[in-house]
C-alpha cells in the first residue's frame, strides 16, 4: 500500500526531468528506467502517461518550442543591445540552452534539426536579426542578414561547452566568431557568392 506521505508522480513531474536529462546527455541516452528511479515511481506511470518513447520525446519537443518562444518575447522586451544583453538574457537559461546544445548535435535527425531552425528564426525574428543589424551596422537584406546570422550560430553552438554556459563565455565566443563572419560578409568571395544567389 502506498503511504499517505507518497506524492503521486504527474505527466509533468515526468516532463521536467525528462526535459532536464535530455538536455544534459542528449536523446540516445534518455532512460526511462533512470528517469522512474530518479522520481521514484514505477516505469507503468510512464506508459499510462505516454504509451511510448517517441510520444515523450515529441512533447519534450512541444514543451523546448514554448520555452524558446518565451525566450524570445523576454529578449524582445529586455534586450536593447547584442552585447552584453542577449547573453545575459542566455546565461538565465541553461537547461533549455543545454537542449538547444544537444537539438544542434543531433540535427542528422529531422525532427530535431527541424525545431532547431524553427527555434532560432522565432528569436531572429522577434528581435536578433534587428541587433544583430545595429551591432555591426549592416544594410544587408533580411533573408540575407538571416544567413549570416545563422553562419554565426552554426559557428557558436559548435564551440559551446554545457559545463560553462555563464554570459560572460558565451559572449567571449560570439565576439571571435562575429568578428570573423562580418569579416567574411565584406569580402570578394560572399559578395560574389551573395550575387550568385540573387540570380
Amino acid at each position: 500500500m502506498m503511504s499517505s506521505s507518497a506524492k503521486k508522480t504527474t505527466k509533468q513531474d515526468w516532463l521536467e526531468l525528462g526535459y532536464k536529462q535530455f538536455a544534459e546527455v542528449g536523446p540516445d541516452q534518455l532512460s526511462i528506467k533512470r528517469l522512474s528511479k530518479d522520481l521514484g515511481t514505477s516505469r507503468a506511470s510512464f506508459y499510462n502517461y505516454f504509451g511510448d518513447t517517441e510520444v515523450f520525446i515529441d512533447e519534450l519537443l512541444a514543451m523546448h518550442w514554448k520555452i524558446a518562444v518565451n525566450f524570445s518575447n523576454e529578449g524582445k522586451a529586455t534586450c536593447t543591445k547584442l552585447f552584453p544583453d542577449l547573453y545575459d538574457v542566455l546565461a538565465k537559461y541553461p537547461i533549455p540552452l543545454q537542449f538547444s546544445i544537444q537539438l544542434f548535435r543531433h540535427r542528422h535527425v529531422p525532427a530535431y534539426n527541424f525545431l532547431f531552425i524553427k527555434t532560432y528564426e522565432d528569436s531572429a525574428n522577434a528581435f536578433l536579426l534587428k541587433l544583430f543589424a545595429q551591432e555591426f551596422n549592416l544594410s544587408q537584406p533580411e533573408s540575407e542578414l538571416f544567413n549570416l546570422w545563422l553562419t554565426v550560430g552554426e559557428a557558436w553552438y559548435s564551440r559551446l561547452n554545457p559545463d560553462d554556459l555563464t554570459s560572460s563565455t558565451l559572449q567571449m565566443h560570439a565576439r571571435e566568431i562575429l568578428d570573423a563572419v562580418i569579416e567574411f560578409s565584406g569580402s570578394t568571395l560572399y559578395s560574389s557568392l551573395s550575387a550568385r544567389n540573387a540570380i
